[in-house]
């Protein structure tokens, strides 16, 4: 159980060893790098490292390309798919809105456009036959899905 305990520390010692050389550790994480290095010559070794590795590139000249290099933007691709999502969403609800518009105006008459013009009543069901045989198949398809489930238990 140590020597699990042991390179699991080792691990996160190393992790902290890139942000010491970077300046980025706090006083206590400091603190803590330096008890872990002082006791453990593999990390010692691995800290002087790449410390040594930051000075030397940070020592070398930078390099001049003869070419330029154009980098892809992150978020190309997303912004294209939310532009085509937009899209779809754009023509789903004008193909909605036109095929409700038509079964709508197919449906209204003249004298529905006067009754709901004068609101004083209630309106009255527009075409009474048509509604009832909805309501009888809705009824049916019920019943017949009502005895295949019984079936199927």
């Amino acid at each position: 159980m140590g020597q699990i305990a042991s390179i699991l520390d080792c691990e996160r010692v190393r992790g902290s060893v890139s942000a010491s050389v970077d300046g980025e550790l706090s006083e206590v994480e400091a603190a803590g790098l330096e008890a872990h290095l002082a006791s453990c010559e593999s990390c010692r070794l691995y800290a002087a490292d790449s410390a040594e590795t930051a000075r030397l590139l940070r020592g070398a000249p930078l390099e001049q390309l003869g070419f330029t290099i154009a980098l892809p933007s992150r978020f190309a691709v997303a912004r294209q798919l939310q532009v085509a999502a937009a899209a779809a969403a754009i023509a789903a609800t004008v193909g909605l809105s036109a095929v409700v518009g038509t079964l709508g105006s197919a449906r209204t008459t003249s004298g529905d456009a006067q009754a709901l013009a004068g609101a004083s009543e209630p309106i009255a069901l527009r075409n009474p036959e048509a509604e009832l045989k909805l309501l009888q198949r809705a009824t049916g398809s019920r019943s017949r899905l009502a005895i295949h489930a019984r079936q199927a238990l």
